[in-house]
């Protein structure tokens, strides 16, 4: 496999459930390059942030389940989906791949004072093992400066614009852009973003 067929690292953050990075992990070429349903993965996810407890759950099972060939997980996933076995017991059986999905996908609130923006530099620096391009994915919490989230806000009684942490959540994000400079970024683009006003 050459340099160019190596495929792209991405980190994602903000990540809830893995939408955006599952899709670019399941970017695939084959044999005449461009083809979408190919065996080579384009993309490969390094690392995923999420708050969310349930979100990163899933997230954290789909980090594990492509520590497999494409197509092959082993029974014992479909056994967990079924509800036959639990979580301990998948990973369990599967150790290496778990442990290298627990290392993936990682459970912090972004913005908080743990883990801090130093760790997190850290740990983008530690995924990307001096990869210098790659790509940055999120979708930072849109809630509070959204068109639709600020008319939903406005009939909260004791809302506040100034008190909610998620206004300033996409800085974030632009942090991790300033301090690793990815050859691209990926953020969702909300109606709204641009228009909100916070103390003037």
């Amino acid at each position: 496999m050459s340099i160019r067929d190596t495929p792209i690292p991405a980190i994602d953050l903000f990540a809830g459930p893995g939408g955006l990075g599952e899709g670019f992990a399941r970017c695939r070429s084959g044999p005449g390059k461009g083809q979408l349903c190919g065996d080579e993965a384009r993309f490969s996810v390094r690392l995923s942030i999420e708050k969310e407890a349930l979100a990163h759950r899933t997230l954290e099972l789909r980090a594990f389940y492509r520590q497999f060939p494409e197509g092959r997980a082993p029974a014992a996933y479909y056994d967990y989906l079924r509800r036959r076995i639990s979580r301990a017991d998948l990973f369990a059986r599967h150790e290496p791949e778990s442990a290298a999905a627990m290392n993936e996908a990682i459970q912090a609130e972004l913005g908080a004072a743990q883990p801090g923006r130093a760790a997190l530099k850290e740990r983008v620096n530690a995924a990307l093992r001096g990869a210098k391009n790659w790509v940055l994915l999120g979708g930072p919490p849109c809630q509070a400066y959204s068109l639709v989230g600020r008319s939903r806000n406005k009939g909260k009684k004791d809302y506040v614009p100034e008190e909610d942490h998620r206004q300033t959540l996409y800085l974030e994000y632009l942090q991790v852009i300033a301090d690793h400079w990815p050859a691209v970024f990926v953020m969702e683009n909300v109606k709204g973003m641009v228009s909100r006003v916070l103390n003037g």
